[in-house]
């Protein structure tokens, strides 16, 4: 710790120190990860997070204000109870990890205010995660509104931040923020505000003094409560819960405000903890906590990957003549989808959408299309507009892309992260299962356990992609670094459309800094239930066969996914299985050449496997090697500039 923080420290024990009952710690399953829950002298409730014995959190506060109620101050402990042990397994239809375990350690604190009325409060402490939510019991006919959250996460002040600003609301292109979509304040100092002033996004990850890594996020958001943020608390290195701003999505007409009837539950606010960055990386804390599937029938959700011609094309390129194009394109490389994007409703029309379809379908692919999501809550002039903002405007949709063989739908321009929007995101999951029709939000908050909840959701956007590369030189400057810090953050909670994988040097005149190797990575390294590559058709034919035959093969769900190594910024190697193989990509996010070795030992009975590479070669080119992994116990690459590999192992 620095002299600062030792002061600082030592200040917020004093104030903590004359506590109304001693502490009540509760530890995980193995013992490494700790908190502890106590009453200051003036009834506040608050907590601290230590990880094998060395400090993550200081003491940070807890509680929420109700209209007419605070649940902060004044606290009387009514009850605590034992240590209960919580344990599950479940399985993922598509993301890190298919078979997943979950088992932590739960208290639950009855706690009352001045006025005898009740909070609970409960914790659960997995190897990986400390989570806790605020449950207001139920009362006949009563509901709470949430006007606060009191709950902060004090990082001790020498803590260095990860930290993605929030937007102000409807500013921005044709006034659609906040859409998740800007570059990361990258390894600052804790404390301090964002451009914008409106805090930052979650997911945000933290590096300790002592060299401990926490991500803090949310998870369970459910039509009940919003979405929140992390404002700033103060200097030091305090974040609190921070609640939608008034003019998101449909502005005044929603409140800020959660209601609901009781008995209220908050989403599970979680801090992902560990000494290395794997912890983070391969966490599935998120899902853990998560709701389990509300959906009973999954035969429908096939994740997979999709051709794209938006992205090299733009608006016009809506119609059949390029529609066909990809088509051609998807089939050839055996890629499951191919996505239709705006205006297509004008430029091919909804009677020859259904002939295309159908004839996608009949030649293995399957369509996505494209719908804006708004009735009034942006300006976006894209169409199909007014066909998912209201139940029965999506129900008659659904039916009609279900009657054409269509597999799903990307919505765009929510901006919002109110109750409200947080309904409609819910809603519009719910009605597309009862179609099974799978879904693509973009311009969108990030994924807060949905992806097993409603695993119809294959991928959300929530990420300044690879279109912002499209639009201006200082963004493809800056994705090297950009692309090598969202592994350790955005990916880590969910599936993220970021639309990777372009190896034209130019795309509409802006300069790609990234290595056809770095590009061809980012295919593992990113995850997404449904990958959009950046390809066109008239590269088929330009690509090595061990490319093309790589493209066709790599999957997009995984079963084990293992951080190798990195740093945010950069660099991110990461192996992820499928079956009996492993796909291993890795991308260097600074202009400078390294060498890496790759520890195999990870991997069952490698003698008997062969290894694909493929790197960067000379003048903008692939190279490939062979490789067999008998008597290998690691694999050395090297990297060039912003550049990148792949390694599959079969």
């Amino acid at each position: 710790m620095t002299r600062k923080s030792v002061i600082t420290a030592l200040l917020i024990h004093l104030s903590f120190s004359s506590a109304v009952f001693s502490a009540e710690r509760l530890s995980s399953p193995d013992g490494k990860l700790d908190i502890s829950f106590s009453l200051n002298d003036k009834g506040a409730a608050c907590y601290t997070v230590e990880y094998a014995g060395k400090e993550v959190l200081e003491p940070s506060e807890l509680g929420i204000l109700c209209e007419g109620q605070p649940f902060y101050s004044d606290f009387k402990l009514e009850s605590a109870s034992g240590v209960q042990e919580v344990s599950q397994q479940y399985q993922m239809l598509h993301g890190k990890q298919k078979n997943c375990t979950y088992k932590a350690n739960r208290r639950l604190f009855t706690l009352a205010n001045k006025e005898g009325k009740v909070l609970k409060l409960v914790f659960q402490v997995s190897n990986d995660s400390v989570a806790f939510r605020y449950i207001l019991p139920e009362a006949e006919g009563s509901y709470a509104v949430v006007n606060k959250e009191n709950t902060s996460f004090n990082f001790p002040s020498d803590t260095l931040s990860w930290l993605h600003p929030m937007a102000e609301a409807k500013t921005g292109w044709e006034k659609t923020q906040p859409s998740y979509e800007e570059n990361y304040a990258a390894g600052r100092p804790v404390g301090e505000d964002s451009k914008y002033g409106q805090g930052w996004c979650m997911p945000g990850l933290f590096k300790t003094a002592d060299d401990n890594w926490a991500l803090v996020c949310e998870t369970d958001v459910y039509s009940g409560y919003c979405a929140a943020r992390l404002l700033k608390a103060d200097d030091n290195g305090a974040y609190k819960i921070g609640f939608p701003q008034p003019e998101e999505h449909r502005g005044i007409e929603d409140s800020v405000y959660p209601r609901q009837e009781l008995p209220l539950k908050t989403p599970w606010r979680v801090i992902i903890v560990g000494d290395e960055l794997g912890d983070i990386v391969e966490s599935t804390a998120v899902a853990d906590l998560a709701s389990p599937s509300r959906i009973e029938d999954t035969g429908f959700i096939k994740p997979g990957r999709a051709a794209w011609h938006w992205l090299r094309y733009a608006d016009s390129s809506s119609n059949l003549e390029y529609a066909n194009s990809f088509l051609d394109f998807a089939e050839k490389m055996g890629w499951e989808y191919m996505l239709i994007d705006c205006y297509w409703d004008n430029n091919i029309g909804r009677e020859k959408m259904e002939e295309f379809a159908r004839k996608a379908k009949s030649r293995g692919v399957k369509v996505i299309l494209w719908y804006n999501s708004n009735g009034f809550w942006n300006d976006a002039p894209m169409t199909p507009k007014h066909k998912m903002h209201t139940s029965s405007a999506r129900r008659r949709e659904f039916a009609w892309l279900k009657e054409i063989g269509a597999a799903g739908v990307k919505i765009d321009f929510f901006g919002g992260d109110k109750q409200a929007t947080m309904k409609l995101y819910q809603e519009i999951l719910e009605d597309a299962a009862d179609f099974e029709i799978m879904v693509n939000f973009h311009g969108a908050t990030v994924p807060r356990g949905w992806h097993r909840t409603y695993p119809n959701m294959l991928t959300l956007e929530s990420v300044k992609g690879m279109e912002y590369c499209t639009f201006n030189q200082e963004n493809a400057d800056a994705q090297p670094q950009h692309s090598c810090i969202l592994p350790f953050t955005r990916n880590v909670v969910g599936p993220m459309d970021f639309t990777p994988v372009v190896f034209n040097p130019e795309i509409r005149s802006v300069q790609l800094k990234t290595t056809l190797g770095f590009e061809l990575a980012l295919s593992v390294v990113f995850e997404s239930g449904i990958q959009h590559f950046g390809l066109v058709p008239e590269e088929y034919d330009l690509m090595p066969d061990y490319v093309v035959s790589y493209l066709r093969e790599v999957p997009v769900s995984w079963d084990e996914t293992n951080f190798i190594k990195g740093y945010p910024g950069r660099l991110a190697v990461i192996a992820r299985k499928k079956g009996q193989s492993w796909y291993i990509g890795g991308i260097n996010g600074e202009a400078e050449k390294k060498n890496i070795s790759i520890d195999l030992s990870f991997i069952d009975n490698l003698e008997d496997k062969s290894i694909k590479i493929i790197t960067d070669g000379k003048n903008r080119s692939f190279e490939y090697r062979q490789l067999f992994g008998k008597k290998m116990k690691s694999l050395n690459v090297k990297l060039k500039a912003n550049g990148g590999f792949t390694a599959v192992l079969e």
